[in-house]
């Protein structure tokens, strides 16, 4: 509904009309005779332009349908966007489990090549014991030949 352009707003016609009241006369009799069609004149002032515009059909008074047709197509058009973002949504979480997926076959990847590098070592200090296990038994096949040879100790 439109308001009419031409009419004053509604709280400044009921001041016009409280001062009226009180200015007109001293007789109170006289003025409430007088009241009840001063009221009538201004709403009739008031609505008039509104129900011209609405004869006129630039204007139109919301009915129950009406309404219910906006309620409709609000709920519509937010459901639509919910829809949407909840696509986006799915979009993005399906974006992570990709990149989830990715990152578990990198890191098995890094911890396969972590345990063979732990093996390689384990295989490495094994051979350092044998190893040092040879000197050990050099050296000590070579304190008998040294000792057998007479020259122990020197």
């Amino acid at each position: 509904m439109t308001a009419p352009h031409n009419c004053a707003h509604l709280a400044d016609r009921v001041q016009r009309l409280e001062a009226w009241a009180v200015t007109v006369d001293g007789d109170i009799a006289n003025t409430k005779a007088k009241l009840p069609a001063m009221i009538r004149e201004e709403i009739l002032n008031y609505t008039e332009p509104v129900f011209g515009e609405i004869m006129a059909g630039n204007a139109t008074l919301a009915t129950k349908e009406h309404l219910n047709a906006l309620e409709r197509r609000l709920t519509d058009r937010m459901d639509t966007r919910f829809q949407a973002v909840d696509a986006k949504f799915d979009q993005v979480d399906a974006r992570f489990d990709q990149m989830e997926k990715r990152f578990e076959k990198r890191f098995e990847s890094v911890d396969a090549r972590l345990d063979q590098m732990d093996k390689r070592f384990e295989s490495v200090d094994a051979r350092l014991d044998q190893m040092d296990k040879r000197f050990g038994s050099v050296d000590v096949k070579l304190d008998k030949i040294l000792a057998a040879l007479g020259m122990a100790g020197g």
